[in-house]
């Protein structure tokens, strides 16, 4: 019967290409300019959404310049729904930095050269903001103190979350596709009319990795820890519940060694040996590699005795056309990818390449090629930022 079920699903999610595959074939480039047209076509100076935190927020009839302030998968996220970079003036550094390690830069180039220089951590210099001229910003809805400065200086400022339904990935990544439809609903230009798509897709992938798993005991679930941010100088942080790393292992068929943490919190060597994870993964936040765990060469930290290190079990998050870890233009993917992880049986027969390649010549208009995908699931150091 599941059987069954997987085999109607993937179908679905295959005939989906077929009739949409040649629409995404060639990366088409546009400009972002609302149209603000009424019901009788004429031109309305203004118009009024409502972003995630529930306020309303006039736009300008016409958007042509957009800032994303500290909200750093979004730039992704906006090239995923417009189909192009152009009308983007300002991202974070922490973008750019994924960006010229990923597959961004090379699928839309014009983001090397925008600046990044008007916030600095997580504070926005207003004065540098303005110097930019946007019509609107983009930001995270829980950064109060932005949403204030904004307002003081009269930019509209749309307030995106990224903590919906209790930090589901897929979930908040529509989130993010529906709002920006809002944003740009009516715009001919930009509005490509694959919001519904998009999310569909997402839900789709989640509802297929969920049927494959519904039946696992929990005690076949490996024990999984996330290295969250890692280095020398800040130490070790994981990923406990009321994070996207909660979502990520429960969805993926494991069980957080830190759900009785919250958020992201620092823990040390003696923590991991008393959790003793199954399977560890390290965000791209972080420089480490697996290698670095396998040759015990991290300074002051002994993984030699912990399972994961001893049976190989230790992975690095992909890096597409952003970090795979936080809700990003690439999310229904790392759900996959996790999921085949650490449950390889159940999911051998997902061509996980294919799948890949499928998503980004549908929804990015981008042929990869072999060594495109092995940067992918091979991403250095540097993407970290830090």
């Amino acid at each position: 019967m599941r059987k069954n079920v997987f085999f109607t699903t993937v179908g679905c999610l295959l005939l989906t290409f077929v009739l949409a595959g040649f629409v995404g074939c060639t990366k088409k480039e546009a400009s972002p300019a609302a149209t603000g047209a009424d019901k009788g076509g004429a031109l309305s100076a203004t118009r009024t959404i409502v972003d995630h935190t529930g306020a309303e927020v006039v736009l300008p009839a016409q958007i042509n310049r957009i800032v994303i302030a500290g909200l750093m998968p979004m730039p992704s996220v906006y090239c995923l729904y417009t189909g192009s970079s152009d009308g983007l003036v300002g991202i974070p550094a922490s973008s750019k930095a994924a960006a010229e390690n990923s597959l961004l830069i090379q699928a839309y180039p014009a983001l090397a050269d925008l600046p990044t220089d008007f916030e600095a951590n997580g504070v926005v210099n207003v004065e540098r903001l303005l110097e930019l001229e946007p019509d609107v910003v983009f930001y995270g809805s829980s950064n109060t103190q932005t949403r204030q400065a904004l307002d003081n200086a009269g930019i509209p400022a749309v307030g995106f979350s990224t903590t919906q339904a209790g930090y589901n990935t897929v979930e908040t990544y529509a989130g993010w596709i529906e709002l920006l439809g809002q944003v740009f609903a009516g715009d001919r230009r930009i509005d490509t009319g694959r919001a519904a798509e998009i999310v569909q897709y997402g839900r789709d992938v989640e509802a297929l990795v969920k049927e494959r798993l519904a039946e696992v005991a929990p005690e076949d679930k490996p024990r999984v820890m996330i290295a969250y941010y890692y280095d020398d100088a800040g130490g070790l942080r994981t990923s406990g519940s009321n994070f996207f790393g909660q979502y990520w292992i429960e969805v993926a068929g494991g069980v957080n060694v830190a759900a009785a943490l919250s958020g992201s919190p620092s823990v040390n060597m003696e923590q991991v040996y008393q959790w003793n994870p199954d399977a560890i993964f390290i965000t791209n936040f972080s420089p480490r590699l697996p290698e670095d765990f396998y040759s015990n060469t991290i300074a002051a930290d002994d993984w030699s005795s912990v399972a994961a290190v001893q049976t190989g079990r230790v992975y690095k998050f992909p890096l597409g056309m952003y970090r795979w870890f936080p809700p990003s233009s690439d999310t229904p993917l790392s759900l996959m990818w996790m999921a085949k992880t650490l449950h390889p049986d159940l999911f051998a027969d997902i061509d996980l390449d294919q799948m890949v390649k499928d998503y980004f010549q549908k929804f990015y208009g981008v042929e990869l090629t072999a060594e495109d995908l092995h940067k992918i699931y091979n991403p250095s150091r540097e993407a970290s930022g830090r």
